[in-house]
């Protein structure tokens, strides 16, 4: 039986559904657009029944596959984790090397094997759990053999054994198989008599059977219990060894208990990566390897660190210790108190400064300036962290002010003094001091205590520093740099090895995927590094991407690409230094680069972080596009001696702007938008001169300003300019839109009757647009385009602008007014006021309501306005819109049949 139903109502059908995390809005709509983006896979893979774009799909067929694919997750593994179970170290080549060995099985392999032709958790190749088991049953490694006997090759071939092969050091033989050569080994003397004395406990020599331990007992004492430890141990310190005439190897007692003293002393003075890293969490701080001077790893102290699965190193106790006691003196430990003062005064303590020695006054008003600047600071929590750590360090230099005083209080000391601890300390922390001293000073002739004079002190503020470069980037420079980064051939191979090498441990990473990514933000966007780094993270489960192997022989779709970049469209960014909102832009030519760099540093950090929050990570304490990181990434490009530098990128995006929009005579709006992109404003950003060619000028506009806007306005300006002819009557008056995507609803006719203040506005805009000659309507497209038009809301821009608001002093949202242009960025703000308009409206229908009725036509009349501008931006935009509404499609048009007959409720005629 065929039950077909909206996607969008499937997933509450589904076992997923019961985990969807409601509290948090954003993570409820990724989880829900996660799980119909995986039924739509399923449909266009032709697993499941249904009609993708239809958005519909066959419940029972959905029911069917996710048994199956349930069935397959808990009974079978895949190739990576058997791999895992043998001990194989994963990487790429490792991967490749079992699956061909497990192909070459043929029918005589033990395993019972799968291969789909669609991914399952990423992955396609698949073993029964159950044959897994029998397989360990009923094999023995050769490892194993060959640890407890002296078995040669030619053994194998006397009683025609052929082991079977996984991998390297993965051979297996039969548990048959494994009788038949032991009991051979037993059953040959290939010892001499003088040997055979020795061994069975005759003293010819000497020597007798107690000096020895069997490989299990040296094995014991030496704590290891891996198979691949023990051959390491015997090859590092040259052991010898005797073997038995039935071949059972012995060893020396003196020697394994010499290594057992030697294991002990390494084990008093080193630790594993992995207890150094609980040590320091304990303690509230993050431990890594680079911090210190590890060494590589003992073999010997292998077995004790067998827990510690891919440590490479060991970490020297006294050295670690150090480094564990350092921020007890330093300012930057991460501990943090209630508030920034209680941190402050947290860090006075571990820095063993005694405010104490500042006299009464000079204490009491210290703490109180400090208290009241981080009160009101608004910086992001790095910026207050060093302004904090600032402060302390302050404090010591007012304790170096005053000390020599016999008072010790601020009041006691000269100007003069005042200028020589300025010559002395940094300029940074002059400034802080500078301005306590200047609340003091006034505080102080209030009070009439005599004091220094502050008119004498030097002003810090005035002083000279070192100036940083102001160069930007040649326009012909920015388009090398532009051409070179866009490049997916160029980047996509090596940057997705590099992270496969970093993720299975086998290399000093690169940091490939990190520095590509860094780069192209730099080219559409002027952010800082502090906002570049902290870049969000995204969600690949609607793609079809599965892993990087995939990417690695797959390109990324037009729509998976469109994806991608989306969501990061709807995230909601927030300049670190100004905490003002943020915009995040993404040219149509770098939408394809962009979401592949996205996608593989998703990949990696999922496989290295998975806690982290955000994609570019450069295995630096500050996240540094250093030297090394630079190097190579611009490996390959032309210039040898190009030096890319954020500060001087970000310049020349802002110098372009402002060329661009003062070659079209708005050099105001230059300065503007600078502004809005980078949250302030310098002024000797707009005096520096940068040639950039005519015919260059389209092309930096598409990467430098985003397009999206939508709605009447840039519609009908568009159809203009294509030569598109117009019905003015049809224009002004046409609702098709919401026909086309709310359903042919019987009441759409009647919402003509709310609308006629829009339509009348809408026929004197139609006139404007149309008196128009091509020239003008190209310059006004142009102005939208490079955001020249203000309004009063953020991502709306107006028709108006220039004239001044028409609606002013009215409290109309821009949202209602016909003379609004909006873009992609105001989705968030109409979508959150559209279901908020929605649901109150729904509130007036229902019986019991005591809402006036001129109170309910107007929220009929203001919903129905803001449904019409959402209906725009689906046509624009496509259903992507629903994103931005709690409901999703389903629901908001099942919400609308909710509502009754507006011919019946408001009397329209």
């Amino acid at each position: 039986m065929t039950l077909m139903i909206k996607i969008g109502l499937a997933f509450k059908h589904l076992e997923e559904y019961k985990n969807l995390p409601y509290t948090d809005q954003k993570a409820r709509l990724a989880a829900r657009h996660r799980i119909t983006g995986k039924i739509k896979s399923l449909i266009n893979l032709r697993l499941i029944n249904g009609d993708a774009n239809a958005n519909e799909v066959d419940i029972e067929s959905l029911k069917e596959y996710i048994a199956y694919e349930s069935n397959i997750i808990e009974n079978y593994m895949s190739h990576r984790e058997f791999a895992a179970v043998l001990g194989i170290k994963i990487t790429d080549d490792s991967m490749r090397g079992l699956r061909k060995s497990m192909n070459k099985l043929g029918s005589n392999s033990p395993f019972e094997c799968i291969e789909l032709g669609f991914p399952i958790n990423r992955q396609t190749h698949f073993i029964s759990k159950s044959s897994v088991e029998r397989f360990f049953k009923d094999y023995i490694p050769v490892e194993e053999l060959k640890s407890r006997y002296a078995v040669y090759h030619r053994r194998f071939q006397q009683f025609s054994i052929h082991p079977l092969f996984l991998a390297k050091n993965k051979q297996f033989i039969t548990k048959s198989e494994f009788e038949t050569l032991v009991n051979d080994c037993a059953s040959r003397t290939v010892i001499d008599d003088r040997e055979l004395k020795l061994l069975s406990g005759e003293e010819d020599l000497g020597i007798k059977r107690s000096d020895y331990y069997t490989i299990e007992e040296s094995k014991q004492i030496l704590s290891i219990k891996s198979q691949r430890h023990f051959p390491l141990i015997v090859k590092d310190y040259n052991l010898d060894f005797k073997v038995t005439r039935n071949r059972r190897k012995y060893f020396k007692k003196e020697d394994i208990d010499r290594l057992k003293t030697l294991q002990s002393q390494l084990r008093e003075k080193y630790i594993s990566t992995k207890e150094a890293e609980e040590i320091a969490t304990t303690n509230g701080l993050v431990f890594q390897s680079r911090f210190i001077k590890c060494e590589p790893i003992a073999n010997l102290l292998r077995p004790i660190f067998d827990g510690d699965r891919g440590n490479v190193v060991m970490v020297p106790k006294e050295a670690f210790n150090n480094w564990l006691e350092k921020p007890k003196k330093s300012v930057h430990l991460v501990v943090e108190m209630e508030s920034n003062f209680e941190t402050f005064k947290y860090r006075l303590g571990i820095k063993e400064i005694d405010i104490n020695k500042l006299g009464p006054f000079t204490t009491q008003t210290w703490l109180q300036y400090v208290a009241s600047k981080l009160n009101r600071t608004k910086a992001n929590r790095k910026t207050q962290e060093n302004y904090i750590n600032q402060l302390v360090y302050s404090t010591v230099d007012l304790i170096n002010l005053v000390s020599s005083k016999k008072k010790q209080e601020i009041y006691s000391v000269s100007s003069n003094d005042v200028n020589t601890l300025f010559n002395e300390i940094a300029v940074f922390h002059s400034r802080i001091i500078y301005s306590y001293l200047k609340e003091v000073y006034y505080q102080l002739k209030s009070e009439k205590i005599e004091s220094f004079n502050f008119n004498y002190i030097n002003n810090p503020y005035k002083f000279d520093q070192e100036s940083r470069d102001k160069s930007i980037y040649e326009y012909e420079e920015y388009k090398n740099i532009y051409n070179y980064t866009k490049d997916i051939s160029l980047h996509k191979e090596r940057t997705i090895k590099d992270t496969l090498q970093e993720i299975n441990m086998g290399g000093k990473p690169k940091y490939l995927a990190s520095s590509w990514l860094y780069v192209l933000l730099h080219l559409n966007n002027a952010w800082r590094h502090s906002d570049v780094v902290t870049f969000p993270r995204v969600n690949l489960s609607g793609t079809q991407i599965t892993d990087l192997y995939w990417m690695l022989e797959n390109e990324l779709s037009d729509e998976d690409a469109d994806y991608i970049v989306k969501q990061v469209y709807r995230t909601e960014f927030i300049i670190s230094k100004t905490q003002v909102k943020n915009y995040f832009f993404c040219s149509e030519e770098l939408k394809k680069p962009f979401a592949t760099a996205i996608a593989i540093c998703e990949l990696r950090i999922n496989g290295l972080f998975p806690l982290n929050k955000s994609l570019i990570n450069f295995g630096n304490k500050d996240e540094d596009f250093s030297k090394t990181r630079r190097k190579w990434f611009f490996k390959l490009y032309e210039d040898e001696e190009f030096h890319f530098s954020s500060r001087k990128m970000n310049r020349s995006l802002l110098s372009y702007i402002y060329v661009i929009l003062s070659k079209i005579k708005k050099g105001s709006a230059g300065l503007k938008a600078i502004q809005k992109m980078r949250g302030h404003l310098k002024q000797e950003t707009t005096n520096i001169y940068v040639d950039i060619p005519e015919k260059e000028l389209n092309f930096l506009t598409r990467q430098l300003f985003a397009r999206g806007s939508f709605g009447f306005i840039y519609d009908t300006f568009l159809d203009v300019l294509q030569g598109v002819e117009i019905d003015r009557e049809k224009r002004t008056t046409e609702i098709q839109f919401l026909t086309n995507y709310f359903g042919d609803i019987y009441k759409i006719e009647e919402i003509a009757g709310f609308l006629n203040v829009i339509q009348s506005d809408r026929k004197s805009i139609l006139d404007r647009i149309l008196s128009m000659g091509l020239e003008e309507a190209l310059e006004f497209v142009n102005k939208i385009e490079t955001h020249q038009l203000p309004s009063k809301q953020d991502n709306v821009q107006c028709m108006v602008a220039e004239s001044g608001c028409v609606k002013k002093g009215q409290g109309i949202s821009c949202f209602d007014c016909a003379f609004a242009i909006p873009n992609y960025y105001a989705l968030s703000a109409l979508g959150t006021s559209l279901q908020d308009r929605l649901n109150s409206y729904i509130d007036t229908q229902k019986p019991d309501t005591k809402e006036p009725y001129y109170e309910q036509r107007k929220k009929a009349r203001l919903f129905y306005i803001q449904l019409d501008l959402f209906a725009q931006a689906i046509q624009r935009f496509g259903f992507d819109a629903y994103e931005f509404i709690s409901d999703s499609r389903e629901e908001f048009i099942m919400h609308l049949d909710e509502i009754g007959s507006l011919r019946e409720q408001y009397q329209l005629t």
